[in-house]
């Protein structure tokens, strides 16, 4: 039996509370206040204020820790002129970061929660910017005034991939309040 256990434990565990990742929204979206500093020394520029946005990952069964997790821009929909969502073609799924950027590897080991940069607003740009590893040369994902994005992300990691999570509405220069179904601000789309 002891040896079973040993055996087939990591399977039976998985089988009997499979991992629980969710993501919510961090701080109720309203925003943390920085600035963007010239690493240049000699640089004479005056900082630039900028407003972060974050998402917050949460392990629902924090006794079953989730190794490599990351989270993935699987897709986007922007609203057209007829007030419907249209999907916007994407080259390959991009990776957001997770907070803070400076120190976190790209994968972490998600024991309780971890915070992940959505995006941020600049007082000298005119969008709203995901915060990802990279972009594409087409990145058609900025939110400029006016306009409405949806962003469909997804949390993978070893052995776990959710559900397709939609982010509602990100309307321009403010981030819109996020429409709810059931996993409160943020819920899974309906592919």
């Amino acid at each position: 039996m002891v040896a079973a256990a040993a055996i087939w434990g990591d399977w039976l565990r998985s089988w009997l509370a499979p991992t629980k990742l969710i993501i919510e929204p961090h701080n109720n979206l309203r925003g943390d206040p920085t600035v963007f500093k010239s690493r240049d020394t000699k640089s004479t520029q005056p900082a630039t204020r900028v407003m972060y946005f974050h998402l917050k990952v949460v392990n629902q069964r924090p006794w079953l820790s989730v190794k490599n997790c990351r989270v993935l821009l699987k897709g986007m929909n922007r609203r057209g002129p007829d007030g419907r969502f249209y999907p916007i073609p994407m080259s390959v799924p991009n990776q957001f970061v997770w907070a803070p950027a400076e120190i976190t590897p790209p994968v972490v080991t998600l024991v309780k929660e971890q915070i992940l940069d959505l995006g941020f607003i600049t007082e000298t740009e005119d969008k709203f910017i995901p915060t990802l590893y990279s972009y594409s040369n087409n990145f058609q994902g900025f939110v400029h005034k006016d306009e409405a994005v949806r962003y469909h992300l997804e949390i993978e990691a070893t052995n776990f991939s959710s559900p397709c999570y939609q982010v509602l509405r990100l309307r321009g220069m403010e981030l819109g309040i996020l429409t709810r179904r059931k996993c409160g601000n943020i819920f899974p789309s309906q592919r």
